[in-house]
């Protein structure tokens, strides 16, 4: 089944509409907008109010602004958390506010104990597009602290997409709620038997890279779902497994002679394995990934998880899968938080 190729974000600005939408501390309805909630906090700081604006976005034909209020602390005793986000609007052509959140804070010993920061950009496809919020929370563990909100254009008003259904839900992605399994090397591939949606990728961080997930869209419902589960034949029986995905890798690699597990196939599988050497002249080339894709709601905003991560590469002619932490530590990709 051929992987589609990802649609390139959209980022239209105007400077007639930049300079209309001024960010002004009373909103459009009459109403000061509530600030946002405080946690208790140790210590009493000044604290510095920034307006920013993240851009300005067309989405299906309308335009919208999307506004940033942070909190900083200066001197603050750790600079990285001197910033962080505490309210964030979405307003339409004509200044109307038609989305708001406000972010609680808390600050400790000379700083914010958590970090928030948010920024926009459109997913779209051929038959919609939608505003895509990403944020970004610190501390995090490694592959945590992602997550976003999505919003399209729905009986002509901007509203907010849930998290990704399950494959076969949705009257839009799945017609019928009709699957199919399509024999894959290894497996068995399901897909919807007919959809109406449209099957894109989203970029989301694994934990060590980013890898390209497939989503059926319903633009018109404002509806997404999975794009595809993998399966194989495990005691007579079907159990799930990753489905491969498209990878973008921004390694640095040792190069100290670190030594790389590599299996022929993506299973624990200590017969079949070899023992790869990358020194600071060995080529190294990353294929392809594989991994379970796991969607959750998280109160308002959507994360994306993963389970059972493979990584296919070729090391020096040597081509196999790598799973474990030190051998994607060897090969220049250490556990991270997300980049932003």
């Amino acid at each position: 089944m051929r992987t589609p190729r990802p649609l390139p974000n959209v980022l239209l600005t105007g400077a007639a509409f930049l300079a209309s939408l001024a960010f002004h501390p009373q909103n459009t309805y009459g109403q000061s907008p509530a600030p946002p909630p405080q946690q208790a906090s140790s210590e009493v700081l000044p604290l510095i109010d920034a307006e920013q604006r993240l851009g300005v976005f067309a989405v299906s034909g309308q335009m919208y602004a999307v506004m940033a209020r942070e909190k900083s602390i200066s001197p603050a005793s750790n600079a990285k958390f001197a910033t962080t986000l505490a309210e964030l609007e979405i307003r339409d052509a004509n200044e109307a506010v038609v989305y708001q959140e406000s972010f609680p804070y808390d600050v400790q010993e000379g700083h914010f104990t958590q970090k928030l920061s948010a920024s926009a950009s459109v997913f779209a496809g051929a038959g919609g597009s939608a505003l895509v919020i990403r944020y970004l929370e610190e501390p995090a563990a490694a592959g945590d602290g992602e997550s976003w909100r999505l919003f399209g254009l729905v009986n002509g008003k901007l509203a907010p997409f849930g998290a990704p259904l399950p494959l076969g839900q949705g009257s839009g992605t799945a017609v019928g709620g009709v699957l199919t399994g399509v024999m894959v090397r290894g497996g068995i591939g399901v897909v919807p038997l007919a959809s109406t949606a449209e099957l894109l990728e989203f970029r989301a961080w694994t934990g060590n890279f980013l890898v390209y997930v497939p989503v059926r869209v319903d633009w018109a419902r404002g509806q997404w779902s999975e794009g595809e589960q993998c399966f194989e034949l495990s005691g007579g029986s079907l159990r799930q497994k990753g489905c491969n995905v498209r990878i973008a890798v921004n390694a640095q690699p040792r190069g100290d002679g670190s030594i790389v597990t590599l299996r022929a196939e993506p299973v624990d599988d200590r017969y079949n394995e070899r023992h790869v050497s990358v020194g600071s002249a060995t080529p190294v080339e990353f294929l392809l990934a594989r991994a379970v894709v796991n969607w959750k709601g998280s109160g308002e905003r959507i994360t994306c998880r993963f389970g059972d991560v493979w990584l296919r590469v070729r090391i020096g002619g040597n081509e196999g899968w790598v799973h474990s932490e030190a051998d994607f530590a060897a090969l220049g990709l250490p556990a991270a938080n997300p980049p932003q």
